[in-house]
This record gives C-alpha cells, structure tokens and sequence, in this order.
C-alpha cells in the first residue's frame, strides 16, 4: 500500500513539486486526518473543512512564515497546521500538553498569532504589513477573513485605514461560506437580497423571461435572463461595493478549485495601486456530508449538550426561562452575538422570531442595542460568551451602567471552558463587572437558582449580570413557580464551625465533596453559596467570620479584583484583622487549553485541591487523604 503524500509533507515548501493530482491527494488526506481526529476528540470541524484548498494554495504562493498569513479568529488552522511540521501531534490536538486548536506562535513560526475572537484579523494584518513597509521589506501579508467577521464593527474600522494608508504587498482574502457559527446576517448578506428581490428588478426579469417564451429567439433571450441574474448577483454587486471602498476587487473565486485560487493569488501579487480582496466561495464543511448539511451543528462538535443523566445545561435552562418570561410579558426580548445556538437563544427565536435578536459578531452593538430597547420600555436579556462580552465593556459603562438601564446580562461560559482554552475562558467577568456602579452582579450553584435570578433580573429596574458556566448544570430539580430572591443575600448550604467555604457559582459542588473529606479529619466546614458578588451579603460574611474566623473563598476567575477580593475588602473595611483568608481562583496567567477536569485540578478547584488548601492554610500537620494528587505540578493559583 503506498503511503500517504501527507506523510512526507513536514514544511509548505514540501507542496510547492506536486502535481495537481498530487496535490488533490493531500487535500483529501488532509480532509480525512481532520475527520478522524475531530469527530473523536472534539473541536472546530466544518470550519476547517471548508478553508483546506484555500490554505494549500496560500502556502503554495507565498513564503511562509517569511510571507505573513493572517488568519482572522485563528480556529480553521488544522489544514494550516497538518502541513507547516505538527503532523505527528495533530491527533492529541487541544489536549493538555498537546498542540493548540487555535493559531499558536510557541508552537510555531508559521502562526502568526494566537487569536480566538473575530474580527481582529484586518488590525493585525495592517499593522505588520504597514511594519514591513516601513522596514522596506519586501514580504507579503494576506489576512484572511470570513465573512462572518465582516459582522464586526472592528472589520470595518481596520478597511477604512488600510484604504487610507494602502500598503503596497498586503492582500485580502475574503473567505465567503454564508456563516460565522450561526447563518450570517447584516448589510453586506441584505444588500445582495434587496437588489434581487427588489419589485422593478424582479418585474423586469418577469418580463423578459415571458418575451422569451413568444420569440423564436426565446432560448437565447432565456440565457441572456440568467446570465443577468447572476451577473448583477455574483459580479456587479461585489465588485462595485469593495471598488468603491478603495480595494482592488478579484473574483468570485471557487475556493475548493487548486488552480484558481492559486491563479488568482498570483494575479493578486501582480495588482499594482489599491490593495487586492480576493473573494473566495467556500462550503463550510466541505467533502463531510454530515458537517455540509448542518455546518451549524458541526461548527464544533464538541460543545456540550447536556448530560446521559438529563441534566440540561446551564444555557438550556436560561433559554427555558426566558421563554417563559416572553410568553407572559411582550416586553421581553433577547440578544446574541452570533451565539443563538451556544446560548439557547435559538430555540426560543422559533418561539419569538420577532423578539430575539441576533446581530453577528458585533458584541459592543448588542450591548448597546440592549441599552436602546432598555430606554424604551423593553426589558432586553443579552447572551454572550463571557470571553466576549469583555469586548463590549465600554458599552456596558457607558451605554448601560451610567444610564442605569435595566439590562441584563448573561456572561455565558464563565469560567473554565476546557479545551478551547486560554482564547476563551471567562476568567475576567467578575472582575470587570463588579467594579461599576449600579451594576448587580450574580452567580448560580446550580440550575434553580439560575430560574430565579433570571425571574429577578427581569423584574429589577437596573443593570443585572450573570455569570452561567460552560455545559451541563447539577440535575437540581427546578421549582414550579418562579420567585424572586433578595438582591445582595446568600445563604448556607451546610453549617460548621471550623471553616467557612464560600463557594462562588460551579465549584460549590467540588466545595461540599471536599467538606465531606474533611470531616474525616476532624474538620468542621460550613459550605456557603454567596450568589451575589454585588452587592455582597455584608452581614453574613461579617457573622460567619467571627464565629470561624478561618475563610476560603472559590472563584472560577482570576484573583485580582474578584469575589475572594470583594472579601477581603469587607473584612478589612470592618476591622476584623484576626481573621485568616485563603482564596482559590484562577491565576495571574493565561490557562492553557486542556479538559476542564485537568485545568481545575492543576488550580485546586476541584474537591481534592479544596482538601489540600484548606489543609495547608489552617492545620499544616493534616494531610490529604488522597495519595495521587500531583501537587507538585499544579498551578499556584491560590493564597
């Protein structure tokens, strides 16, 4: 059996020999090691389909790393990484110690940055073209960008200086597949549709179409039709639009087709005056039927749908409620960043078309289109990844804070996400949000508690932010009735009189394994759910740290200005100075990409770390029950 032209592809330059057919042989072998890996161990799949021609021709054109290949948002570089010397660590892909599934400079020279969030790609590109151009180098940058990043305003404020300051060796390749991660939407997908559908076009096509089928003529009139339609949809529309804007437009181009992506990559290189955007039409999904049908789901297999035991997640439960609001109240409504299916918002679109928003990757305009609704009388509910959302912070002060507007938040995935790593954990909310005025800040322990603080934000007239974790919740039974909580009150989930554990949100359940451990060692711990980060239970903080006087507090979030530290400023405004504080959280660090199991082990956020710190904090002479832990390898990511 003849081995597999992949297999001795270990640089780009190893592409440049092969022949067409060769090189349609490695694009299949490609496609196929993506498959095998991904729909086994998770990640971003019809992406990376979709971009595997595309990222052969790129390399086969221009000198990589010399040339600088930016790719916006930096999740479809599996084709990219396969040819450029990770082959042989392609398969343990996003695993701890394993390659990363985003683009990686440490990993290597060919990846020109680490970027998880879109519409970064264009900034980029400009400034390392405009540096080449300033060194008088002659190297070639070439950002690559969907069309689902040309959602964002950041995409748009990047074109309007690359016109501007026109960069003689930059080019722009416009990946064009119809999707971020849920079907596009904006100006730029409308306009082509308002042209076609518009009634004095379509009733000039009518007619046409009808003289066509009078006229001996009428076959060649019938193909003169077509070709009109498609002229004005596929030709006139895009190139009037990116030649008006200054670029120098190329294309369509079919971007499974070798030779024309590489022809018109060389065609670029030979345009002389505005900056060359190549359009290039992909599938997302490409060559897997399966991701082809429903590139939606197959976007990233990987994410959590809820568990074998029924056991929705969080997402799930926050959509249930949200419908239930909306069927008792017209005013509600919600908002999404292009995240409709992550954060559940979709299903309830089907419900409520008209009063569920999704406006693309353009987080600081749902932030303020909220804001908007909010002045009015709406009451918005604004899903967005917690990494995300820290891209609209602005927004949320100025637009949302200042003006005190009823707007609640929802900071979807906080916390440890796992595999998608340090792009994407949401480990800065707490930290971001409980600094501002007005602001009410709230975590749930688990799925019940979640219900009622939607129930709660709804009815309080102000800004309301809650953090939900990634995937599934803890199976509690929900109430029949919604209620709503006291704002600023948390409550004790387990009395005990040696330490107090406040448990902030997702570790509450690892926080109760651990107390029970430690009763084994004579230790008597309460477990309290604080809920609110602000404003704080003052007066159950203040009463639990004279009776225990030892506290530790748990955060999925970094330590500097979270919950742990919202303690110790109550402590110490109080005066109580005898009082010991251990807090556990995230680090001072980016958290590499792993399973969450993994990642809250290293950080002590799991109920063997919770042991050991409280262990070594209070009674060094006690030791773990447990012998495995690897403590030694962990990070320091507590007091």
């Amino acid at each position: 059996m003849d081995s597999r032209i992949l297999d001795r592809i270990d640089a780009p330059s190893d592409l440049n020999p092969l022949t067409p057919d060769e090189l349609a042989q490695v694009a299949q072998e490609v496609r196929d090691t993506i498959i095998s890996v991904i729909t086994e161990r998770g990640g971003h799949l019809a992406s990376n389909l979709g971009v595997i021609e595309l990222t052969l021709a790129l390399h086969r054109v221009f000198d990589s790393p010399n040339d600088s290949i930016v790719w916006d948002t930096t999740n479809q570089l599996y084709a990219h990484k396969l040819v450029t010397g990770r082959r042989d660590e392609f398969s343990d892909i996003r695993l701890q110690g394993g390659i990363s599934g985003f683009g990686e400079p440490s990993e290597s020279p060919h990846d020109t940055l680490c970027a998880g969030h879109a519409g970064t790609g264009l900034s980029i590109a400009l400034g390392i073209a405009q540096s080449a151009t300033n060194r008088e180098s002659d190297t070639w940058t070439i950002a690559v960008v969907g069309d689902g990043a040309m959602t964002s305003g950041s995409s748009f404020e990047a074109l309007n200086n690359i016109v501007h300051l026109n960069p003689q060796r930059m080019i722009v390749v416009l990946n064009d597949n119809g999707m971020s991660i849920s079907e596009n939407i904006g100006f730029l997908t409308n306009w082509r549709k308002r042209l076609i559908t518009h009634p004095q076009y379509q009733a000039m096509i009518r007619r046409m179409t009808d003289l066509s089928k009078r006229v001996p003529t009428g076959e060649l009139i019938y193909q003169l039709v077509k070709s009109l339609n498609d002229g004005v949809e596929s030709f006139i529309l895009p190139t009037m639009f990116w030649n008006e804007m200054g670029f120098r437009y190329l294309g369509p181009v079919d971007g499974h087709d070798l030779t024309q992506l590489e022809d018109t990559l060389r065609q670029a290189k030979q345009t002389t005056g505005a900056v060359p955007v190549i359009h290039v039409v992909t599938h997302k999904g490409h060559g897997y039927e399966p991701a082809e049908d429903d590139p939606v789901k197959f976007h990233q297999p990987s994410s959590p749908l809820g568990s074998s035991t029924g056991a929705p997640t969080y997402s799930k439960v926050f959509a249930q409620t949200v419908s239930r609001l909306m069927r008792e109240d017209n005013s509600v409504v919600g908002i999404s960043a292009a995240m409709l299916e992550g954060t559940g918002l979709a299903e309830v679109r089907e419900e409520f078309p008209d009063r569920v928003f999704d406006v693309g990757i353009a987080e600081q305009h749902a932030v303020s289109m909220a804001a908007g609704m909010a002045s009015t009388g709406l009451n918005p509910f604004v899903s967005i990844y917690s990494t995300f959302l820290q891209r609209a912070f602005d927004q949320v002060v100025h637009d949302v804070c200042l003006q005190n507007l009823p707007v609640t938040l929802i900071a979807d995935r906080a916390g440890i996400v796992g595999e998608d790593g340090k792009t994407h954990h949401g480990a800065f909310d707490l930290s971001y949000l409980r600094c501002l005025p007005n602001a009410v800040v709230a975590a749930p322990i688990n799925e019940n508690d979640l219900q009622h603080l939607i129930h709660t934000a709804y009815l309080y007239q102000g800004p309301f932010a809650i953090r939900i974790a990634r995937g599934t919740a803890t199976g509690t039974p929900l109430d029949d009735e919604l209620r709503e909580m006291p704002i600023g009150k948390g409550y004790v989930v387990k009395e005990g009189g040696d330490v107090a554990i406040f448990a902030l949100g997702k570790p509450a359940g690892a926080a109760l394994e651990a107390a029970e451990r430690l009763a084994d060692f004579g230790i008597d711990c309460s477990v309290i759910n604080p809920l609110f980060v602000k404003p704080l239970d003052v007066e159950l903080i203040l009463d639990t740290a004279r009776k225990t006087h030892r506290i530790v507090t748990i955060e999925e979030n970094v330590l500097a200005g979270g919950f742990g530290s919202a303690v110790l400023e109550v402590l110490s405004e109080a005066g109580l100075e005898d009082v010991s504080v251990h807090r556990i959280g995230m680090p001072d660090s980016f958290v590499e990409h792993g399973t969450a199991e993994a990642q809250r082990h290293e950080l002590y956020l799991d109920a063997d770390g919770i042991v050991q710190q409280v262990l070594s904090a209070f009674f060094p002479g006690g030791q773990p029950l447990t012998t495995g832990s690897k403590s030694d390898e962990r990070t320091a990511a507590a007091d």
